[in-house]
């Protein structure tokens, strides 16, 4: 089985769970990990296309992707890291996917119509087993409003879950970039890449935490 599981997992779509499980991958990918996006969501293939593009102009790193119906399809994968891009609306695949990661990533927008499903979804992981531990909420598409971030990081506190301190803003430098192969920390502007970026190291910071706790269990 891959070294790594990473689910980007949501109740519902449009909250940034494909953007997420993009730059995931080729962060890491981009330190010489050898990544497979798992794309569950196989009506649509948004991370499989998304890949085809990057495939299609040469763009390094080299990230890959697949269909995917089932976890057991991660045993086969001779990859450092499987990022699984869930499906929405999915709760049996949803929860397979989690216990099988080691960090599940649920993003949300500002809106309570965002983050009110969004937790629903991730008690529902919770009761049914996935260690609160190992989920990451992140904040994606916010607004230039400062009252309205706050509100959001104080709604998803009062439901006991962790926050990612960085996030995302609505830009369209990101939908352009992700729209010709390319991840939100590969866009035309700098601005819009150290923040992607650092949204990044914080995952990629949190993964090795649960990783150094695991193995620490395992002695």
């Amino acid at each position: 089985m891959s070294e790594l599981v990473i689910a980007c997992l949501s109740q519902k779509g449009g909250v940034g769970k494909s953007t997420l499980a993009r730059l995931i991958a080729r962060t890491y990918a981009s330190a010489g990990w050898r990544v497979k996006i798992a794309d569950f969501n196989t009506k649509q293939l948004t991370s499989v296309d998304w890949v085809g593009m990057r495939m299609s102009t040469d763009m390094v790193p080299e990230i890959a992707a697949e269909p995917y119906t089932s976890v057991k399809g991660f045993k086969r994968e001779p990859f450092d890291l499987i990022v699984a891009d869930g499906k929405p609306d999915s709760d049996n695949s949803s929860l397979d996917i989690a216990k099988a990661a080691q960090l599940v990533i649920i993003p949300t927008g500002l809106a309570l119509d965002d983050l009110k499903p969004q937790i629903l979804f991730a008690n529902e992981l919770v009761s049914k087993g996935v260690d609160r531990k190992r989920i990451l909420i992140v904040l994606n598409k916010i607004t230039e409003s400062t009252t309205a971030v706050q509100e959001a990081r104080e709604y998803l506190r009062s439901a006991g879950y962790q926050i990612a301190e960085n996030d995302l803003t609505a830009k369209t430098g990101y939908q352009m970039a992700q729209n010709i192969g390319r991840s939100v920390a590969e866009t035309n502007f700098q601005s819009l890449n150290e923040r992607a970026d650092e949204l990044a190291a914080e995952i990629v910071q949190k993964m090795n935490e649960l990783s150094e706790a695991a193995n620490e269990q395992g002695k």
